[in-house]
């Protein structure tokens, strides 16, 4: 399985630490090719979100021109996740993926990571989980 703890030292899908978007205590965050200029590049790329958030990802001008899958890209070679909640799309211009478990979960478009249509989604509990004290 590739998802990993959020306290991962490695870059999956060359998302460092300090590449992810806050995205935390929000139920929806939408993730979308829709760089100005550039339709090559997921924006946010790394975003991390609350476990339970609603991630709507958005093909422009749809996955049957970027398919999106799950999984890490290393050394120029994609490896597709099938335990990871986001699966593979190729299909529509949205999908709706809901992420209930802590953990790291890459994706890349399957025919353009090379140009780096690829990114991570890190899935941190719930704020306030534990209650106040």
């Amino acid at each position: 399985m590739l998802a990993a703890q959020c306290t991962v030292a490695s870059a999956l899908n060359n998302c460092l630490p300090g590449d992810f978007v806050d995205r935390r205590g929000r139920d929806d965050v939408v993730i979308a090719n829709d760089q100005p200029g550039n339709p090559f590049l997921y924006r946010p790329r790394c975003v991390t979100v609350s476990a339970g958030a609603r991630v709507l990802f958005r093909a422009l001008p749809s996955f049957g021109n970027h398919p999106l899958f799950a999984g890490s890209v290393s050394g120029g070679s994609a490896t597709f996740d099938p335990s990871s909640p986001i699966g593979s799309i190729t299909s529509g211009d949205e999908r709706q993926v809901v992420f209930d478990q802590a953990g790291e979960y890459p994706y890349y478009c399957d025919f353009h990571f090379a140009q780096g249509m690829l990114g991570s989604v890190r899935v941190v509990a719930p704020w306030f989980a534990d209650g106040f004290e």
